[in-house]
């Protein structure tokens, strides 16, 4: 699964579906960089975000995680 959502609210949302031992196993900051992988992020919209953002904050503008869970029995 992915998304653009706080982490308490993506592990929430795993939990009331069914996800128990929920954790977070790896975090890595996301910057202005890693955007321009992904066709989402327009070169309009990176060059909005480039002026936008001031330079110090470029390199970190949000974390990507990855989270491990497992699906409870359901009784």
């Amino acid at each position: 699964m992915s998304g653009a959502l706080a982490e308490r609210d993506f592990v929430e949302r795993l939990e009331k579906t069914g996800f128990d031992r929920v954790e977070v196993v790896d975090r890595k900051p996301w910057g202005i960089e890693e955007c321009r992988l992904y066709p989402l992020f327009t070169p309009d919209l990176i060059e909005l975000m480039e002026r936008l953002i001031p330079g110090e904050k470029r390199d970190r503008i949000g974390d990507s995680i990855v989270i491990k869970a497992r699906l409870g029995s359901r009784s």
